[in-house]
């Protein structure tokens, strides 16, 4: 009698099947990953620094300039670039994302204020600021201020709202000129906030109430003023209490962008009616765009809510890159994103072209949801593996109407 043969052992086989079909999804996604963020469209940029601005953007209300990481030198010297370039053609008012209070003591600077530029870098609200690009900008503002009178004039302002000590020096400043008593009664009221205790909630219990009448008083003493002085503690004012209202039980990041988007009109109707028609909006890409895409923040940001305010009269600069170094906290980081964008930009190393002027093959590129360099601060180094947390998703055509892209960034040069 024969005796059964033993089963043979199917395992080996299973697995090797299970790792070849795994073989194949992972090389299929590589293909279709590499196919997918190939350069697409056309060459048409050109050189950033040779561009010319068309009339179409040179005659918005605001022209927005992002800025996809705040600590690469590229994005930061466009603002410069494109100052330079606008001048001439009536836009002598930035506004900058930055505290109210901060900016206007930068811009005492900018009209000749005593100091070095280093010192008037440090006094930014915002330490990303605090850079030689920033500082290239400033003195170059400061000496096309010289001589010139008022009206031609560039100044500074900052429409966010997160340092109160600034804030309370400005506007209280200009009120105790007016009516001394009132300024140093809200200055014993407002006493305890301040930068290291605005988000504390009892702190935002006892100052908000007073904050709002002083925002009140302001609003009455400056009645009927047009000077810069006044603006500005309105300015200051208003960003008292937008920022005590956002340390609200409740409040949620988005509202950040509603508070600046308020300022940012506040400055612009004020600013237009002394004359200065055209405004620069400086910022991170997340806030500007005008479809409110570049953000991962849920809800309406400055960017969309002012292409709701002013329609065509808000245009949008975004910028871009394919390899990307930036600081950020004292560290340096660089990230890659390869999206199909880069195609319209071939050739350029800071390439710059304008949605309006594409082709018909790269509007179709434009028309199409693609990858575009993204950072925030603080930055961890893990985050330079994960594209979800250095990159977003827009649509080129919805969020901007141009776009500087840079092949090679290097990090801003951080200043003390």
């Amino acid at each position: 009698m024969s005796l059964p043969r033993p089963a043979r052992r199917r395992w080996p086989r299973v697995l090797a099947a299970i790792a070849l079909a795994l073989a194949l999804v992972i090389a299929g996604f590589a293909v279709w990953s590499a196919v997918a963020s190939a350069p697409a469209g056309e060459p048409q940029a050109v050189e950033f620094a040779d561009a010319t601005i068309s009339d179409d953007l040179a005659s918005a209300t605001v022209l927005a300039l992002g800025e996809a990481t705040h600590g690469t030198a590229e994005f930061q010297h466009a603002r410069l670039t494109l100052l330079q370039k606008l001048v001439d053609r009536g836009f002598t008012t930035i506004a900058l994302e930055d505290p109210a209070g901060t900016s206007s003591e930068v811009d005492a600077w900018l009209q000749g204020g005593s100091g070095t530029v280093t010192d008037a870098v440090s006094a930014f609200g915002y330490r990303l600021y605090r850079t030689q690009e920033t500082a290239d900008l400033l003195s170059w503002i400061r000496a096309h201020n010289e001589g010139r009178p008022e009206a031609e004039r560039i100044r500074l302002y900052g429409i966010d709202i997160q340092r109160p000590d600034a804030d309370k020096r400005i506007v209280l400043g200009w009120l105790a000129t007016l009516d001394p008593d009132a300024a140093a009664g809200f200055t014993s009221q407002l006493a305890g906030l301040t930068d290291d205790s605005r988000r504390d909630r009892g702190v935002v219990d006892t100052a908000l109430p007073p904050a709002r009448a002083l925002a009140e008083a302001v609003e009455a003493a400056a009645e009927g003023r047009a000077d810069d002085a006044s603006l500005r503690a309105r300015l200051s004012a208003r960003a008292l209490v937008a920022g005590l209202e956002g340390a609200l039980p409740g409040s949620v990041p988005s509202d950040r962008d509603v508070r600046m988007a308020d300022l940012l009109a506040l400055l612009v109707a004020e600013r237009s009616a002394a004359g200065g028609a055209h405004t620069l909006l400086f910022g991170h890409n997340g806030h500007l765009d005008k479809a409110g895409q570049a953000t991962g923040v849920p809800g309406p940001s400055l960017g969309s809510l002012s292409a709701e305010r002013w329609g065509g009269a808000y245009r949008a600069i975004g910028t871009d890159g394919h390899h990307v170094a930036f600081a950020d906290q004292g560290e340096t980081f660089s990230v890659r994103v390869d999206s199909p964008i880069r195609g319209l930009f071939a050739g350029t190393t800071q390439g710059y072209l304008e949605w309006s002027a594409a082709s018909e093959r790269n509007r179709a590129v434009l028309d199409r949801a693609l990858p575009m360099v993204s950072t925030g601060t603080p930055f961890a180094p893990w985050q330079a593996w994960v594209p979800f947390f250095h990159s977003v998703t827009v649509t080129p055509a919805q969020a901007w109407d141009a776009t500087i892209y840079v092949e090679d960034a290097h990090p801003s040069t951080t200043l003390r």
